[in-house]
């Protein structure tokens, strides 16, 4: 497996792609990923959202100009809202970063479903999901890429049944996934299994961890409570719950040799001292015999 960083708002925070990757190449990182979430132009990091698909080439080439692959495109915008107008400014916008992808030669770009509106029970949000991923799957293939979606805790699909029920939604299975591990833990849930589930379409990983304590009194600031009533907080890879020796067998178990991806942001203290531990850490990880 190679090991990678995710360079945007919740990664590595450059204001460019070519000095975040000469960052994570100096930090020993193999690849990076490229965030595409800003279809407003409000970020002051670095994004593909607003660049045209010229300046995407020439950013896309000098990153690779410096011995690194570019191993996806995080697209993170929400699917679900009352405001159907920003739902569809959100579904043109992954459109417009699938056909963007295949301008530059990246093979997948990754999303998110966003939570389910109070005014909608979940059957009306998978239904509205199954018809939004039919129409950005049909965008992927048009494009020649592919497209994943992330299961984030608190979203629509945030774990295992919940990946379920939008495949039952759906009825096709060319949704690719970028596992990241780090989101079961809110719902006390062994992300193993979903690895064992859904093996064959895990075609990118993130590494991100997440501790659960006793909620005493008021959340902390980067704090979710979990369903039980307990404080639930992601951390860097190593310091919280997660049994990485674990999942990283159960990677090799359904034959995943692809990318790690550090995600940063979120709580995570320290994001540049965690990015050096990150490669030591899983270097440390990944050089254990396999069991």
């Amino acid at each position: 497996m190679q090991l990678g960083i995710l360079i945007s708002v919740t990664g590595l925070k450059e204001e460019s792609f070519v000095a975040g990757t000469r960052k994570a190449k100096q930090m020993g990182y193999d690849c990076v990923e490229l965030g595409a979430c800003d279809a407003e132009g409000t970020f002051t990091v670095a994004d593909l959202g607003q660049m045209s698909m010229a300046e995407a080439a020439q950013t896309a080439a000098e990153v690779r100009d410096q011995g690194v692959e570019i191993s996806a495109i995080q697209c993170h915008r929400t699917f679900l809202d009352e405001d159907e107008t920003a739902v569809r400014r959100n579904i043109d916008h992954t459109k417009r970063m699938l056909a963007l992808a295949a301008h530059i030669g990246v093979g997948l770009v990754h999303t998110v479903t966003g939570p389910v509106p109070a005014s909608m029970d979940a059957a009306q949000a998978f239904d509205r999901l199954a018809a939004t991923y039919d129409e950005l799957l049909d965008a992927a293939e048009e494009n020649g890429v592919a497209l994943g979606l992330e299961p984030v805790f608190a979203y629509a699909v945030g774990n295992l049944a919940t990946m379920q029920a939008l495949d039952a939604a759906l009825g096709r299975d060319e949704l690719l996934i970028n596992f990241d591990p780090s989101h079961f833990p809110y719902h006390e849930e062994d992300p193993v299994p979903f690895i064992k589930e859904y093996g064959p379409r895990i075609g990118h990983a993130h590494v991100k961890d997440a501790v659960v304590e006793p909620l005493e009194g008021a959340l902390d600031e980067y704090g979710f409570e979990t369903p039980t009533g307990k404080q639930f907080k992601f951390a860097a890879p190593g310091t919280g719950v997660l049994d990485w020796s674990a999942i990283i067998q159960a990677l090799r178990e359904i034959g995943y040799d692809g990318v790690l991806s550090l995600e940063l942001g979120h709580g995570v203290a320290n994001e540049e001292q965690a990015a050096r531990d990150n490669v030591k850490f899983f270097r440390g990880l990944l050089e254990q015999p396999r069991s």
